[in-house]
């Protein structure tokens, strides 16, 4: 059977560009002019001839072994543009016995007589090179620019008239920063893709679809109908939505290779280059949140508190003090509503063996805690913006980087020691056989202290890597942090974010009291125990009950009566969550228990004799005075779940 092969490419001279038609017609008039037919044809249309991986090249040699026996083409470059694949070609034809006719290169692999071949090969590989290299040099020097345009993401689209203009779209921009919110609020990549589903949001392919349909284009393009995780990470780490344009993000080190991607330091970055959808300090929250929750392993909320828009607003920086593991959220249903808290995932779901306490911590608590800390941070805070100084980072830098030089060459000598043994352990046992057991246990404690001075090396370079050195517009962080701070004493809580801008980490011991890690370094200036706030607000409530009592002229006090004038005064406190302070006022000896239970505790202390025994509580209360695990706000709340 004879049949012929055409090809065509845009990498092709302009010279020798001939169209699919022109090249079969030329082919048909050679066969026609030797009373031969062409009975089948293969054509690849638009493929470079530098590969070989062609659809109708591919069938061409397939059925080489099966109905083919000869095969024509116009020229060599029609076969292919790869010098060294050509020349395996045609010896390849030889070996099957099967006849190649070039026509216009006038070669026939019958009587391959033509010593320019490899020459002929060699140019057409040149041509297509050479084509490469100035189409990459004018790229690279229109990236270098910031002049090449390129598609713009999902929520930008060009000027019709001046398409170096780049416009936000401004329902696309809601959606964008839906996405950031959502993820900063404590939503993984997986279910924001299926909210933005459930809620009917385009996603980017169809977005395009829909511009190339207004613009009279058909593609073939895939349209995605719903959000996938990709699409949300993609737009999460795309700094395109802040003003940056980002060029030579890939390159190809041969013709049609694959594309790598470039470092980002060798990338061509123009700041400011257009209009920005997200603020740069969200977008590095952004970045800092996912880097710590690879770190972390978390997996983002799978649930979230009934009337909160916050899942479990520590969910990434809450740890067990003894265990290091997270603490879970777990919601119980009460007769009053809910209650939320934290335990120790490890005691949760491997109970006592693995971390011997539940490390609970009520949301609440926690939340008081955290505002309580912050706000004594608040003046520190200010104080480091205004005497911030940028050297401060450099030295810090440097320092960071000798300690991590330092420890990296103990471990490499340490390993090289290790090394040295192993080699003369073996010549040991080599030279006395015998004794091999004897030298084999004489070597291990050797053995065992060199690796452990190799792990605790390699801990300690760890944790270096692992700590978080500010950049140069740090300052302008603490701004905002200052700002967080405000809000946060103002309102009294926090959310997601305002945790993701100020808290490193907490750490939560077997007795449910904090251990809270600010950023920037607030928590080295501050002095604070989670025990001792605990314990000053209960000594407050204790006064505030003392001089209550001195003040009611009645002769008698109750539950109830001291329940209501604490929360006048900003205490939330219940009759039932009352009743320990009563009994500490009955212990003081200022009320007793009465038969009347219109009357229930009747003061047996003067007024003057109260008097002095407020003044002796204020003189006699240590820094580190603690209550009873009954007490209101330290006991089952904090220690048990």
């Amino acid at each position: 059977m004879n049949v012929g092969y055409v090809r065509l490419s845009r990498d092709d001279d302009k010279r020798n560009y001939i169209s699919i038609e022109n090249q079969k017609l030329i082919i048909n008039q050679h066969t026609a002019s030797q009373g031969i037919a062409i009975d089948r044809w293969y054509e690849d249309d638009g493929v470079s001839g530098y590969k070989f991986d062609r659809p109708g090249f591919n069938n061409l040699i397939a059925d080489l072994d099966k109905d083919v026996d000869t095969v024509y083409v116009k020229d060599f470059s029609r076969l292919g543009r790869h010098n060294a694949k050509v020349l395996l070609l045609l010896d390849e034809f030889q070996e099957r016995g099967k006849r190649l006719i070039v026509i216009d290169d006038n070669y026939d692999s019958f009587t391959p007589d033509d010593d320019v071949i490899g020459i002929k090969t060699w140019y057409n590989e040149k041509f297509v090179k050479d084509t490469s290299k100035k189409i990459r040099r004018v790229l690279g020097a229109r990236q270098k620019e910031g002049t090449l345009l390129t598609h713009v993401p999902f929520g930008y689209t060009r000027n019709k008239k001046d398409k170096e203009l780049i416009e936000v779209v401004p329902l696309e921009a809601r959606q964008i920063r839906q996405i950031y919110e959502l993820y900063m609020h404590g939503c993984g990549y997986r279910k924001i893709a299926t909210f933005l589903t459930a809620n009917h949001v385009p996603t980017p392919s169809m977005i395009r679809r829909q511009r190339e349909l207004e613009d009279g284009k058909i593609s073939k393009r895939h349209i995605a109908s719903e959000w996938s995780d990709g699409m949300v990470k993609d737009i999460l780490d795309n700094d395109f939505y802040i003003g940056t344009y980002r060029l030579h993000k890939r390159s190809r080190a041969t013709v049609h290779g694959k594309d790598k991607r470039v470092p980002k330091e060798e990338q061509y970055i123009f700041e400011n280059h257009h209009p920005a959808i997200i603020d740069k300090l969200t977008f590095e929250l952004v970045q800092d949140m996912k880097e710590k929750r690879v770190r972390n392993n978390y997996r983002g909320s799978h649930g979230q508190w009934a009337g909160s828009e916050i899942p479990n607003p520590f969910g990434t920086c809450l740890f067990c003090k003894d265990c290091d593991n997270r603490l879970t959220p777990i919601v119980r249903k009460t007769t009053n509503g809910e209650r939320k808290y934290y335990i120790c995932s490890t005691y949760n779901s491997k109970g006592k063996r693995h971390c011997t306490k539940a490390h609970l911590i009520n949301e609440k608590d926690l939340m008081e805690d955290v505002v309580g800390y912050i706000r004594l941070c608040r003046n520190s805070l200010c104080e480091m913006i205004a005497t911030y100084d940028l050297k401060d980072f450099e030295t810090e830098k440097k320092s960071v980087e000798v300690k991590r030089k330092e420890i990296t060459e103990l471990s490499d000598e340490q390993k090289k020691q290790l090394k040295s043994l192993f080699a003369q352990k073996v010549k040991d046992i080599a030279s006395h056989a015998d004794n091999e057991e004897l030298i084999t246990e004489s070597y291990e404690a050797l053995q065992n202290d060199i690796l452990a001075h190799i792990h605790a090396l390699e801990l300690q370079l760890q944790e270096l890597n692992e700590t978080t050195l500010e950049t140069p517009n740090v300052k302008q962080k603490l701004s905002t942090a200052l700002e967080v701070v405000d809000s946060i004493i103002q309102k009294g809580t926090l959310n997601r974010k305002d945790i993701e801008i100020l808290i490193e980490r907490i750490e939560v011991d077997e007795n449910g009291l904090p251990d809270i890690i600010l950023k920037y370094g607030l928590s080295g200036l501050i002095q604070y125990s989670p025990a001792e706030e605990l314990n000053k607000r209960e000594n407050e409530i204790i006064l505030a009950a003392m001089k209550l009592i001195r003040e009611d002229t009645r002769g008698f006090t109750s539950a109830k009566y001291l329940s209501t004038k604490l929360t006048d005064i900003g205490y939330k406190k219940s009759k039932k969550s009352v009743l320990p302070y009563i009994q500490i006022m009955i212990a003081k000896g200022l009320i007793e228990p009465a038969d009347n239970t219109l009357k229930p505790y009747t003061i047996i202390k003067t007024r003057e004799e109260i008097e002095e025994l407020i003044a002796n509580f204020l003189k006699g209360i240590p820094s580190d005075a603690s209550y009873d695990t009954h007490l209101h706000g330290y006991g089952a709340g904090r220690r048990y779940a």
